[in-house]
């Protein structure tokens, strides 16, 4: 009876440690795969461009298309991995995809960083959570910008796509009577970026209407539009 004791109490006591032993090595799960940087992977974005120009009196649109590719991976000058990302621009369906970009990006510990024309931006904080706030311009010269998670893990339909996991990123708002700018960004998990809206424009005064209107400035809308890779 002694014998059956210790042996239920060696085992009660191997089997509590081997749980705690588990419970430690648990890695919680941060948000990376919403950077979407895995070689291969594309993302095509349809683009909607506005360009105001009330001098001229001259409204310009356009359509086109953007595909980014994650071509490479290489050491960065910091000894990181780093992602060579390659962007190209089709004009119409009949047309070819033509290279516009190279750019980089790259994860760290806490961040998800991105260098667009030469410009290093901090675009997603981990571990990602609603309201989160932190300065996207810390690791450039461009002056503080507070970025914020408006949104976390919301369901939604972008470009005709159901997404069940999306990532809202405001970079910057702020609208009224002389000036709209608006920076905005969404990610989905396993995708990456998904949205992107920017707005960066100067309103004056129509006598004949009594409104401020948009005279001159640009509004580009980037939509999901295909992925995969």
């Amino acid at each position: 009876m002694q014998k059956a004791f210790w042996l239920i109490l060696v085992l009660t006591v191997f089997i509590f440690s081997c749980s705690k032993d588990e419970e430690e090595i648990v890695v919680p799960y941060l948000g990376y795969d919403y950077a979407g940087l895995e070689v291969g992977k594309y993302v095509i974005y349809d683009v909607d461009s506005f360009f105001y120009d009330d001098f001229n009196d001259l409204i310009d649109s356009s359509f086109y298309q953007v595909k980014e590719e994650v071509d490479s991976k290489f050491l960065d000058l910091e000894g990181d991995d780093a992602f060579k990302i390659v962007r190209y621009r089709k004009e119409s369906d009949t047309t070819n995809w033509v290279l516009i970009d190279v750019w980089s990006s790259k994860l760290a510990t806490t961040n998800f960083q991105k260098v667009e024309e030469n410009v290093r931006f901090l675009k997603l904080i981990f571990p990602i959570n609603l309201n989160e706030t932190w300065n996207g311009n810390a690791l450039n010269n461009e002056g503080e910008r507070s970025y914020t998670y408006t949104g976390v893990n919301q369901a939604e339909t972008i470009g005709g796509n159901v997404l069940s996991n999306v990532h809202t990123v405001l970079q910057f708002e702020e609208i009224n009577l002389i000036e709209e700018k608006v920076y905005q960004e969404k990610y989905a998990k396993g995708i990456g970026m998904v949205y992107k809206k920017s707005v960066d424009v100067t309103k004056e005064y129509n006598s004949s209407t009594g409104l401020f209107e948009r005279s001159l400035g640009l509004d580009v809308t980037m939509t999901l539009s295909s992925y995969g890779g």
